[in-house]
C-alpha cells in the first residue's frame, strides 16, 4: 500500500479535474473536425478513475479529522 500525503489531495484533485475538462474540450473539438479521439477518451477514463480515488481519499481524511476533533472536544 502506498501512502498518499493527505495535504496534497485537494490540489491533486483540482489538477486532475482541470485536466479532465481540457481533454473533454479537445474530444469535442476533434468531433467537430471529424478526428479520432480514442486515445483522449482512454486518458479521460484514467483521469476520471484517479479523480474518484482522490475524492474518496479526501472524504475519508476529512471524516477521520472530524472524528479526532470530536474526541478531543469531549
Amino acid at each position: 500500500m502506498t501512502e498518499v500525503p493527505n495535504e496534497k489531495l485537494s490540489p491533486w484533485y483540482f489538477t486532475i479535474r482541470y485536466a479532465s475538462l481540457v481533454i473533454q474540450q479537445r474530444i469535442a473539438e476533434n468531433a467537430v473536425h471529424g478526428l479520432d479521439s480514442a486515445y483522449d477518451q482512454h486518458n479521460l477514463k484514467q483521469l476520471e478513475d484517479m479523480e474518484q480515488f482522490l475524492k474518496m481519499s479526501w472524504d475519508t481524511w476529512m471524516n477521520d479529522l472530524a472524528l479526532i476533533t470530536r474526541q478531543e472536544v469531549k
